[in-house]
């Protein structure tokens, strides 16, 4: 008897919290409905989106009658009446979100205090105006397509994919009425040391490239620096940097005429007999012979 009131294809229904840096996302509801569904005079503590896929909806927001058209987006702040106004000739389809956005007791890194309080500056404008319209924005069909594929093909990890899902769309709504961009320059999270010194070491292939010198420049232990580079790469910073000056000199092989020597100096090596010594310790051929087979 209630299945004709379920939308099957995006309903629901769980109060789900999905984790991130900093803040927790929490979403009580989501659904496709129609005009068929009554929506009776309410309000709640919680944030609420309106997202309009066809036809035209009517609500009514603190007495006042309000439309929503498709692609239109209605987001309501906190503890506002709203209800829908059924006109039986105005057929009209649309997504309701439910949400709340909540801080987390202990925020590891700035960068993560920083997204929360500017995601809470979207909704605190939100709350000071009640409510928004926006009568066109970017399309989200796409967004919600992937939901309702996510939801029906259930593989492994669908449930948080579709609540990350969620928590995207919102985020795509808020960023509509941001009136400002973030100061955030650099993703979240703390800073990868084993990549950094790749990239120290691909600027620098010529130079004398020793553990000391690259742990010195990222201000970190040498010994945690090796420990990084295994556990990223597998292998040590030696081997690593090995193997950037072997990927490097094949590269001079393949493409140019430099004698051997000249291709050592390059790619950070003493002479010719060193290149040709990691060659034959890498490949087990001399590089000559690399080049013989590999040159364009």
């Amino acid at each position: 008897m209630l299945k004709k009131y379920y939308n099957l294809e995006i309903y629901h229904n769980q109060i789900t919290t999905v984790r991130l840096p900093g803040f927790n996302f929490i979403l009580y509801y989501a659904e496709i409905t129609n005009q068929e569904l009554v929506i009776f005079e309410h309000h709640h503590d919680l944030y609420e989106i309106f997202y309009g896929l066809t036809g035209t909806a009517h609500f009514i927001i603190e007495g006042k009658e309000t439309e929503l058209h498709s692609h239109g987006m209605l987001i309501l702040g906190k503890n506002v009446p709203h209800e829908f106004l059924y006109y039986p000739d105005s057929e009209s389809l649309y997504f309701s979100i439910i949400f709340d956005i909540v801080p987390q007791n202990n925020i590891s890194y700035p960068e993560a205090e920083s997204e929360y309080q500017e995601i809470q500056k979207a909704l605190a404008a939100v709350d000071k105006s009640h409510y928004f319209v926006l009568p066109e924005i970017p399309h989200h069909d796409v967004l919600l397509a992937r939901i309702r594929e996510t939801i029906s093909q259930k593989r492994i990890g669908w449930a948080s994919q579709a609540a990350m899902y969620y928590y995207i769309f919102v985020l795509d709504l808020l960023q509509q009425i941001a009136e400002n961009n973030s100061v955030l320059d650099t993703p979240m999270g703390y800073e990868n040391v084993a990549l950094e010194a790749t990239k120290y070491i691909h600027a620098n292939l010529q130079s004398n490239l020793t553990l000391n010198i690259v742990a010195s420049y990222l201000n970190v232990t040498p010994r945690h620096l090796n420990r990084l580079f295994q556990e990223l790469f597998g292998s040590s910073f030696a081997h690593t940097v090995s193997t950037i000056r072997l990927g490097y000199a094949k590269k001079y092989l393949c493409n140019s005429e430099k004698s051997l020597d000249s291709i050592a100096a390059c790619v950070g090596l003493s002479s010719g007999k060193a290149l040709t010594k990691l060659f034959y310790e890498r490949e087990g051929i001399s590089p000559s012979l690399w080049r013989k087979f590999h040159h364009k």
